[in-house]
Parts: structure tokens; C-alpha cells; sequence
């Protein structure tokens, strides 16, 4: 997703941002709310509810893009609260992929999918590795902020996959196993290139 894209969107969410903070709502309730509903979207897509996953996907999405825009305008952003935030970011990923992996294997119309379980490891493990490569950069004092699937662009792959049905849930488990692990890569070379190593 264009860093255009990404403020017209945050742009778009700012009113409900500050209204949370108006109403003292704390960013770490919308953090969770945004977990409640991605366990709700991974069990939605375990028993074959893709359409209702991929609402609950939408809506844990938004709190996801509130929340640190919350915190900012209520002058409550903390680094407890960032890492908080993506620590949750990674059990969010986890469970949703978790609940499609446990429909491919148990409840396709198919026999179980090897590959396609195979596949949701490979996006799970490249997601993780994204995350993994931004805070091990950061951690040398390095900017990481690159590569073509950070965490807006696979949410929003994975929500077009559960609105449209298992078969094109099942095409966006390849994109999300692809694009993720190409991401990490471009971490890689990025800080590689960045750090003279």
C-alpha cells in the first residue's frame, strides 16, 4: 500500500481516533478489541463463514488503525504501548491464518490440502519474519520501513480472499506465502545495503 494511500486512509479514521480519545477510551482497549475480533474472524473462517471473516477482518482492521492514532490525540502513546500494539499485530496474523488453516484441513469440500496448509505456514512464518526484520534493523539503528507486504497491504489480501469464499481465500494464502517471505527478503537487503555489510 502507497504511503499516499496510507494517509488518505489514516486521514479518513482520524474523526473516530479522536473521538475514542474524547470518550476515554484507552488505545490498549482498542488494541484488544482488534484481537477479540480477529480470534472471531479465525473462528468464522475455521467453519467456513468466509464473508463474516472477512467483515470481522475489516473491523479489526480499523481498530488496528486507530488505536496509535488514539493514543497520540489522548497524549497517551508510550513505547509500552507500541510494542504492546505489534506484539498483539503478530496474534492477530496468527489466529485468523490458524482458523483457515484448521477449514483446509478439516473442512474442505476437498480432501485435506497439504499444499495449501503447507502455504499458510510459509505466509504465518514470512509475516512473522517482516515484523522480525523492521525490529532487528531498528534495534541497530536502522529505518526498516520497506518491501512491497507490510502488515496494511496483508490484511487487506486477506480480507478480498475471506469476502470472496474459500476457493479465493485459498489464491490469497499464495499471494500472502509469496509476498510476505519477498518482503523480509527486501529487509534483508535493505538493511544489508544501509549497514555497509
Amino acid at each position: 500500500m502507497t504511503n499516499r494511500i496510507k494517509s488518505k486512509a489514516r486521514e479518513l479514521l482520524n474523526p473516530a481516533a479522536n473521538f475514542a480519545a474524547e470518550l476515554g477510551i484507552s488505545p490498549t482497549a482498542i488494541t484488544m478489541a482488534g484481537l477479540v475480533l480477529s480470534v472471531a474472524s479465525g473462528w468464522a473462517l475455521a467453519v467456513g463463514r468466509f464473508p463474516t471473516a472477512g467483515v470481522l477482518l475489516i473491523l479489526a482492521g480499523v481498530c488496528d488503525m486507530i488505536d496509535g492514532a488514539a493514543a497520540r490525540a489522548a497524549n497517551r502513546a508510550t513505547r509500552s504501548g507500541a510494542f504492546v500494539d505489534s506484539t498483539i499485530d503478530r496474534y492477530s496474523e496468527m489466529v485468523v491464518l490458524l482458523g483457515a488453516l484448521v477449514y483446509y484441513l478439516t473442512r474442505s469440500a476437498a480432501a485435506p490440502e497439504s499444499l495449501t496448509a503447507v502455504l499458510i505456514f510459509l505466509a504465518l512464518g514470512g509475516s512473522f519474519l517482516v515484523s522480525y526484520t523492521r525490529a532487528r534493523a531498528e534495534a541497530i539503528g536502522t529505518s526498516c520501513e520497506v518491501g512491497i507486504a507490510e502488515r496494511p497491504e496483508r490484511l487487506v489480501i486477506a480480507i478480498i480472499g475471506a469476502l470472496f469464499g474459500p476457493n479465493v481465500f485459498r489464491v490469497a494464502i499464495w499471494v500472502l506465502a509469496i509476498v510476505s517471505q519477498i518482503t523480509a527478503i527486501q529487509r534483508v537487503r535493505h538493511v544489508i545495503s544501509n549497514t555497509g555489510s
